[in-house]
């Protein structure tokens, strides 16, 4: 009972020296205020025109019996939240179901965005600025050579959940905060403090001798890149290959190692992109451990055996879908979510030579989260593995619009 007075007494601290991530402004606002909602419904006149650039629905149908796979396993709240509006969850599957039936049913582009218009509210994301600018990034499954032992070939591991990781539900103790759960570890002295950053972890060996190696990759790169992508294909030289996925995080604030380039001068933001990034790395390798560590957010894995398809399991654990799945920020859109986006995005050929950038606008599924998005200001599609999805990720970075759509209630059940 001491030790556990100990721990809830340290809580205080723990807020003030590492605060857990907290939703964007927008986000927070939306949370205490309906007027300023992060979507907003739109009137008829306020739509855009519905329309898919790509001519086959396999994907998207894909995309859409895996959610509904997930939403009719899902015990969630009682109602979900929705632009201000309070629905009961059945409503995210009613909408799914409905768009089915319009794809099924439409002749012509024409007829597609009719039927959408006359069946759905579409509520808009305000975007990062309340005008709806968001932001579209993407991301890829890498394939990374591994070993499942240390050689100088393979020097760098990645690393297993650790067991000394606890996670604090502060609202069980009546602390309220803009996240609602800490992760940390209990200090020799009983004491809870926030779980060791990447600094601690990769520079000063914070879990070295614990026995949490998973497995060995060639490079810190190769580790930062499935650590951002949050799963990869192992590759070891036996031949054999498995999934490296997502098992958690150390919930430290994520800051692209990109920004933290910009922000030293080192890259200008025009001639930003992964490959110019790995390059300065190439040329700088006495900067990589300073600048990697000024991103504390670490991930950790397990291993499993690849699916059928090859895809990494998303946040409704289901494997996700090229191009029809998307990562969202759960406090804004419930997962599971039907949308529809229209941005500009890249096109590579199968040996993933990029072919320049093209307006794109599709329907797509909230079918994953990310740790860098947060709030109505930005959406992560993910692209699948290989050499196009590669290409296609890497050179995604564009803004947009998103839309959610809920299927239309007669009004006098509103």
């Amino acid at each position: 009972m001491t030790n556990l007075l100990a721990i809830l007494l340290s809580l205080a601290g723990v807020l003030a020296a590492a605060p857990a991530p907290t939703p964007s402004t927008a986000t927070a606002a939306a949370m205490d205020s309906p007027t300023t909602a992060p979507l907003r419904l739109l009137a008829t006149e306020e739509l855009p025109v519905f329309a898919d650039t790509f001519q086959s629905k396999a994907g998207f149908i894909k995309a859409a019996k895996k959610t509904l796979s997930y939403l009719g396993k899902s015990t969630g709240p009682k109602y979900v939240r929705v632009g201000g509006r309070d629905y009961g969850p059945a409503i995210l599957a009613d909408s799914i179901r409905e768009l089915l039936k319009i794809l099924d049913e439409a002749k012509t582009p024409e007829e597609l965005d009719s039927l959408v218009r006359e069946r759905f509210d579409v509520f808009q994301s305000v975007g990062s600025d309340g005008q709806g600018k968001v932001v579209f990034s993407s991301y890829y499954q890498p394939a990374l050579p591994a070993s499942t032992k240390k050689s100088p070939k393979y020097p760098i591991p990645i690393y297993r959940r650790p067991a000394d990781m606890v996670e604090v539900d502060l609202a069980a103790f009546g602390v309220k905060s803009g996240n609602d759960a800490l992760v940390g570890r209990v200090s020799k002295d009983k004491r809870v403090v926030p779980y060791f950053t990447r600094e601690e972890i990769d520079v000063r060996k914070a879990l070295r001798g614990k026995g949490l190696e998973l497995a060995w990759l060639q490079n810190k790169w190769d580790v930062l890149d499935l650590h951002i992508q949050g799963s990869g294909i192992l590759k070891y030289p036996s031949g054999k290959e498995m999934l490296a996925r997502y098992a958690a995080t150390n919930a430290r604030p994520y800051n692209a190692v990109g920004l933290t380039l910009i922000k030293a001068g080192a890259l200008p933001r025009e001639d930003l992109s992964y490959d110019k990034i790995r390059d300065y790395f190439k040329s700088h390798p006495e900067a990589e451990d300073w600048v990697i560590s000024q991103n504390p957010r670490y991930t950790f894995f397990e291993l499993a055996a690849l699916p059928p398809d090859g895809e990494p399991l998303g946040s409704v654990m289901e494997s996700l879908v090229p191009a029809r799945s998307i990562a969202i920020d759960p406090a804004v859109i419930p997962l599971g979510a039907l949308a529809w986006f229209s941005t500009v995005s890249p096109q590579a050929d199968k040996d993933g030579r990029l072919l320049g950038q093209f307006a794109n606008s599709r329907f797509a599924l909230g079918m994953d989260t990310g740790g860098a998005i947060k709030g109505p200001g930005r959406v992560d599609i993910y692209a699948g593995h290989g050499k196009q999805a590669t290409t296609t990720a890497r050179n995604q970075w564009n803004e947009g619009k998103l839309y959610i759509l809920v299927k239309k209630v007669p009004q006098r059940e509103r």
